[in-house]
């Protein structure tokens, strides 16, 4: 049982991101968690993603007892001043040719309002400051340097592998890196391999998992379809783009022609890649897109359909280690899942292999044959989506690593 604090002896806690705080849901389920618990939560973030605006007022209005503050300019709405804003950075990239080891400069170069954050941050002073991208990092550091706080990471990625060895983003992240995670009280990763790849680089730290899970407050009732008319995919980003493994997916529903099986996709998607995929698709009436939702409704939404689909492809690295939020999202949805075989996703089936089927990311053909046998094996179908969300009540939800994550707090906080 966690301590419970009076009005007058609130630890104070601040969450840094650059991004958006609905960009971020695993800073938001920190935040939320820490402030029900009564730690004293401020939430400092970035307006970057105009898509995002709405479901952030709706967020804060929600969740009065966080104090939410915005730094920098937005995008649309301060279009002169954000335009500044990207010069400066384009200056700073330009010194990085110059002060290439110099940790300022890459974390300058490397994030829009750096400067912003790391103002705001020095300004509020707690016991405890959490990073939640490598671009909040140093703010989150100067702020606990400053006021003799404890400082805490969330590794969602495994950030130096996004790029190329030979990128120049790969040299500064690598060096914002190298720089703050030695100093860090904790450091947060979301999954195993992401894990082990920073321990093999850092071997004196130490990386905790937890991992990209929701509350069992979003888990939705299993609605078994014993239709046998069609078989409905679904796929969520906030963006739909290259890369992510739709193409393979869509050439798969190609060669299954004579079944009904449609493919749903939720997010942003530019309107000329749009038009790609429905040149792709064989039939244009099995590709359904679908508006951007906030989080809290994606369950709903993907509980309509059997089938959830993590189709990462092995671009890199980050991509081979990580583990999508989707695969948690499908398993309180009830979803059978289909996972590309990245290695990251190839370890969680092994563990899990009730919850769906593992198939090679650019295998069109075996991927066809798996839904060939859902489409016609109903009842292993149902099953696995019963196994799926038994699994997500069970083991993975943010009531069990939510209790892992205040253990951390509170043992960085010395609070027993």
């Amino acid at each position: 049982m966690f301590p419970i604090f009076s009005l007058n002896e609130l630890k104070k806690i601040v969450i840094v991101t650059s991004g958006q705080p609905s960009a971020n849901p695993r800073a938001v389920k920190e935040a939320l968690l820490l402030a029900n618990f009564n730690f004293s939560v401020t939430f400092i973030y970035c307006e970057i993603s105009s898509w995002a605006d709405v479901f952030d007022k709706d967020l804060i209005s929600k969740n009065r007892n966080i104090q939410w503050i915005k730094v920098g300019c937005h995008s649309i709405k301060q279009p002169l001043l954000f335009k500044l804003v990207r010069l400066r950075a384009k200056f700073f990239k330009g010194i990085y040719k110059i002060f290439r080891n110099n940790v300022n400069v890459c974390i300058k170069a490397s994030v829009l309002f750096a400067q912003e954050l790391e103002r705001e941050t020095k300004r509020h002073k707690a016991e405890l400051y959490i990073a939640h991208n490598l671009g909040a990092l140093q703010a989150a550091y100067l702020g606990a340097k400053k006021f003799n706080g404890k400082l805490g990471f969330d590794a969602e990625d495994f950030h130096r592998g996004e790029f190329n060895e030979i990128e120049t983003q790969y040299q500064r992240t690598k060096t914002i890196e190298n720089k703050y995670f030695p100093l860090v009280n904790y450091c947060t990763v979301a999954s195993p391999l992401i894990g082990a790849a920073y321990g093999e680089i850092f071997s004196k730290s130490k990386f905790t998992i937890i991992n990209n899970v929701f509350s069992k407050k979003f888990a939705q009732k299993v609605n078994v379809n014993n239709q046998t008319d069609s078989l409905n995919l679904f796929w969520f980003s906030q963006h739909i783009g290259t890369n992510r493994g739709l193409e393979n997916v869509i050439l798969a529903i190609n060669i299954c022609k004579s079944l009904n099986i449609n493919l749903h996709l939720l997010g942003n998607v530019k309107p000329e890649f749009k038009t790609i995929l429905k040149d792709l698709i064989h039939d244009e009436s099995k590709l359904i897109f679908h508006h951007p939702v906030s989080l809290e409704n994606i369950f709903e939404i993907a509980s309509q359909f059997e089938v959830g689909l993590a189709s990462e492809e092995c671009l890199n690295k980050n991509k081979e280690y990580a583990l999508s939020n989707k695969i948690f999202t499908y398993l309180l949805a009830g979803n059978c899942i289909l996972y590309s075989n990245t290695p990251a996703q190839a370890l969680f089936h092994s563990q899990n292999p009730e919850t769906g089927f593992i198939y090679k990311v650019d295998d069109c053909e075996q991927l066809s044959k798996i839904l060939i046998e859902l489409f016609n094996n109903r009842e292993a179908l149902n099953q696995m989506r019963k196994n799926a969300f038994e699994v997500g009540i069970k083991k993975f939800n943010w009531e069990i690593e939510g209790q892992f994550f205040l253990s951390f707090v509170n043992n960085t906080l010395q609070i027993v």
